[in-house]
Formats: C-alpha cells, structure tokens, sequence
C-alpha cells in the first residue's frame, strides 16, 4: 500500500551564491556534501534574481532542470543557445560550461553515479509510477497529491517522499515535480 511522508521545510539547507539563491531539498547518501562533490543524489530549487548567470560546472553529474517562472535560455557547451519554457525539463552533462539567461526559479535534481529523472506534471495528469528506490513529489503550488488511494494535501514549496509500487498511480490537483532517483 503507498503511503506519503512530509519532509519538513525546516530541514532544507539554504545557501546564497553570486545570483541569487539555492534550497536543497534532499541529498544522499546520508553524509553527502554538495560543497564537497560528495553525493549521489541531489534535488534542489534555485531562485536565480540576475539577468545571466554561469552553472557550476559538475563533472561526472547528470542534470535535469525545469523553470518555474516564464523560462529562460541555455546555453550548454558547445550547442547554440535553447529556450526551455516553463515546467519544460532539460537534461544535460554537469561537466559542461553552461550560461542561463533570465531570471526565476527553477527545480534541479543532480545524479553522479545514480539513475533517475525529473518529470513535471500538470494538475489533474495521471503519472503511473516507476520501480526507484526514491520517488519525490515537489508542490510547484498548493495541491494535493495522491498516491492510489492515499491523499496529502501541500503548500507550495513543499516535498513529500513517495512510497508506492510500480503501476500505482500519483495526481496531483496542481502543479508539481516528480522526481525519481535510484542509486
């Protein structure tokens, strides 16, 4: 039977960089460091409040990321410049030298040595769900979220951890990001 889990927002780990602002939502193992490249698995929003900004560069880390704002424009390594509009994802090589043009938030999940994927999805759209080891729900807004039969209502900003089978269904009645990960 699925069940949900509330992480709470007071256990999210704040930091300032050179444009603007990233919350960790989640990092694992247990003793990962971000700072320290030590991880396997990383989910994180970013509020980017300058008109152009540069990525860090991640070798080794795969990367998806989706706008929460109006989209904003990649540029990564060699490839011409790519407007990803809202709630779109992208998936690209952390090792690459990459350039953001516009201001927003965004939802971030890094993996090095780690599959997984970012999926958003619109309120009232069926997700049926994948075998993972973890499977997060982020509220893009306030929804409520269901799994099966079981039902947590959210506020923006929110993530909830899903437990829940493969074939089981997740809805939720606003906005969100789904993500999968399995180390």
């Amino acid at each position: 039977m699925a069940s949900i889990e509330k992480l709470p927002a007071g256990a999210f780990n704040i930091s300032r960089w050179s444009g603007g602002t990233t919350t960790e939502l989640f990092i694992w193992p247990h003793g990962a460091s971000y700072a320290e490249r030590r991880f396997s698995i990383r989910i994180s929003t970013a509020t980017v409040d300058i008109a152009e900004s540069t990525f860090t560069k991640l070798p080794g880390v795969t990367r998806y990321i989706a706008p929460l704002g109006d989209g904003f424009t990649l540029k990564i390594g060699q490839n011409e410049p790519e407007f990803i509009p809202h709630a779109a994802v992208k998936r690209f090589d952390g090792g690459e030298d990459v350039t953001c043009a516009g201001a927003g938030r965004d939802l971030n999940l890094m993996l090095s040595g780690a599959a997984g994927e970012l999926i958003m999805i619109k309120p009232n759209e069926r997700h049926i769900v994948r075998q993972a080891e973890f499977l997060f729900a982020y509220a893009v807004q306030d929804c409520r979220i269901s799994v099966g039969s079981v039902q947590m209502n959210t506020e923006s900003g929110e993530l909830l951890r899903i437990y829940a089978d493969a074939g089981e269904t997740v809805t939720a009645s606003g906005e969100a990001g789904l993500f999968y990960a399995q180390p």
